[in-house]
């Protein structure tokens, strides 16, 4: 806060107020979680040769987040309801609930199962210690702002039968499905998503009488909840899809060193057609101890509904500036008016090659695989467009109250290549003593190919918003590249178990925009340590204590640059290993039979 005098005069406000410069702070970490499942299954035979099955589950979760610390100088923040301003929460409300049941059996030689699987999920918002700044003295504190919910019923009819004395064996399955998919989203309450006008009514844009309420620095301020303007009807959405698909796997010992497999799956969706995919493996066995193996395959995978269809209005703050940036439907206006084009499938074609071996003098088992993945048409979340001064654009924008706009969009084409390697190793001790030991590394790369603008995109300049650095470095490098774990598992009698586990995870970089030469955007690679104890009162009681990440390492900390005045330590642009510390647990297990 600056005084009369050009001087900083903000620690005697501070103290004029009784408060002190933390109490401005946001709440950084692991959001608050409470929540409670259960879960049950059964099986009942009809005879020898049938039996009817089913299971399910229940669960909620109560979840409670804060946003941003609204400032009192800002337009969002409504003194006379708040004087020093207000840390606004998000509380997440979700169910999850499950069902299958099935029966299955023998039809003649041939094993059947036929089964219908249902699960839905919902998950609702209730924002708290807020406010709408533009109802000024007439504000709610808090108010819903809606949710979405998805649902799946699949019914699947399978069959399969094994041919013991054609060649060295022959398996083959075939099978039928049929899926109906449902997303809806759901709006808030009024309050949640409405910009006011002065007369407190739902502010017209295209009204020149209707004026937005201003703050005492001239600002308009912003519509709905803060921290998650709600849902708004024009949001609502209650999409349909479903699909039918046929498969058929066959599996062939042709000797008994000799193992070729394929399967072909046909699958036609309501909403983008039919596709047809391939897959074939092989196995050599080449000794007793030494096997190759290799396969390839195709693949599709139609955009989810939630791509297709999902919108909605949320504040980001980049270096410190709130932004509210619309999530657009890729079908909506504002996709067309911007050159969005209409979402497309991805396809990809992928290969698989290694070998697996054993040193039975030494308990030894190796493997070693390597991958290689193309996908076309990759369906990413593109930058934040300006209105560019379009007046129907801007109109829009207003209408959601939204400053910016983002899409789903086929953006790239990637491939991935990489390895896999497993040791494991068995020593017995003695007859009540065992040593399971066990090194797995995986070495993989992500490289952007090809990059599709689409040409309205690129005759407006706006290549580099479509996709920005922050967007191939998320695939590139935000998530380590080498990864690794070795495990010890020790067994003594019947009782006691001690496990140790040192994950390494290499190093990663910070997604972002920025480019400059005197900043390290590279943060290092680190060890994490696991140490647990069990021990078994009896089958049916077991106690298990332990650490994840013992030593209590955290990743690099930030650059300053990339902190936000101080409020993140650790990079929130990439993915390592997380930034909670130690985790100390105690876990009672009973099993019921």
């Amino acid at each position: 806060m600056i005084g009369i005098a050009g001087n900083d005069v903000t620690q005697q406000e501070l103290l004029a107020r009784g408060l002190k410069r933390s109490d401005f702070n946001m709440r950084v970490g692991q959001s608050e979680l409470r929540g409670a499942q259960f879960f049950a299954n059964l099986s009942i035979p009809l005879d020898e040769n049938l039996e009817l099955y089913g299971f399910g589950g229940l669960s909620f979760k109560n979840g409670n987040a804060a946003g941003f610390y609204r400032l009192p100088n800002q337009s969002r923040s409504y003194t006379p309801a708040y004087l020093n301003g207000f840390l606004p929460e998000i509380n997440s409300n979700i169910v999850d609930k499950s069902a299958a049941f099935g029966i299955k059996g023998m039809l003649g030689d041939w094993n059947v199962d036929f089964s219908n699987s249902y699960g839905k999920n919902e998950f609702l918002y209730h924002v708290t210690n807020s406010n709408n700044a533009s109802l000024v003295n007439s504000t709610p504190f808090e108010a819903n702002s809606g949710g979405f919910n998805y649902s799946e019923n699949t019914s699947n009819f399978d069959l399969n039968r094994f041919f013991e004395d054609t060649m060295a064996g022959l398996n083959i399955a075939f099978g039928a499905e049929y899926r109906v998919e449902n997303y809806a989203i759901v709006a808030g309450e009024e309050a949640s998503y409405t910009q006011y006008n002065t007369l407190g009514n739902p502010h017209d844009p295209t009204d020149m009488n209707s004026t937005v309420p201003t703050d005492f620095f001239g600002n308009s301020r912003p519509g709905g909840i803060q921290v998650f303007p709600g849902f708004k009807p024009d949001n609502e959405v209650n999409a349909f899809r479903n699909t039918v698909a046929g498969y058929v796997d066959v599996e062939a010992d042709f000797t008994e060193s000799i193992l070729v497999s394929g399967a072909a799956r046909y699958e036609n969706f309501s909403d983008f057609g039919g596709t047809l995919n391939f897959k074939v493996a092989t196995r050599l066995k080449i000794s007793e101890n030494f096997n190759l193996r290799g396969g390839g395959q195709t693949g599709f995978r139609a955009p989810s509904l939630h791509q297709i269809h999902y919108s909605s209005t949320s504040t980001l703050f980049v270096d410190g500036i709130p932004n509210e940036v619309g999530i657009f439907p890729n079908t909506s206006r504002v996709a067309r008016l911007l050159g969005i084009e209409p979402l497309k499938e991805e396809t990809s074609i992928g290969a698989t090659a290694g070998f697996t071996t054993r040193v039975p003098s030494a308990n030894l088992k190796f493997t070693l695989d390597g991958y290689l993945i193309n996908i076309d048409d990759r369906v990413i979340l593109t930058g934040q467009f300006d209105d560019n001064g379009n007046a129907e654009l801007a109109n829009l924008f207003q209408q959601a109250n939204a400053t910016q706009a983002a899409f789903f969009a086929n953006s790239v084409d990637t491939q991935t290549k990489g390895l896999d390697f497993v040791v494991d190793h068995k020593a017995h001790i003695s007859d009540k003593v065992s040593l399971t030991n066990t090194l797995a590394f995986t070495l993989s790369e992500t490289t952007v190919e090809k990059v599709k603008v689409p040409q309205a995109i690129a005759n407006a300049g706006l290549s580099d918003t479509y996709f920005d650095p922050t967007s191939r470095i998320y695939l590139e490098s935000a998530v380590p590249t080498t990864k690794g774990n070795l495990s010890h598992n020790l067994k003594i009698g019947d009782h006691l178990n001690f496990f140790v586990r040192n994950g390494y995870f290499g190093e990663v970089q910070e997604a972002t925009n920025e480019d400059d030469p005197t900043i390290d955007y590279t943060f290092g690679a680190k060890i994490i340590t696991d140490f647990t104890v069990g021990y078994s009162f009896s089958d049916n009681v077991t106690l298990t204590v332990g650490a994840n990440n013992l030593l209590d390492v955290y990743p690099d900390e930030n650059d300053p640059a990339f902190r936000s005045d101080g409020r993140f330590i650790y990079s929130r642009r990439s993915v390592q290993f997380g930034q909670n510390g130690r985790y100390v647990f105690g876990r009672l297990t009973f099993k019921i039979k």
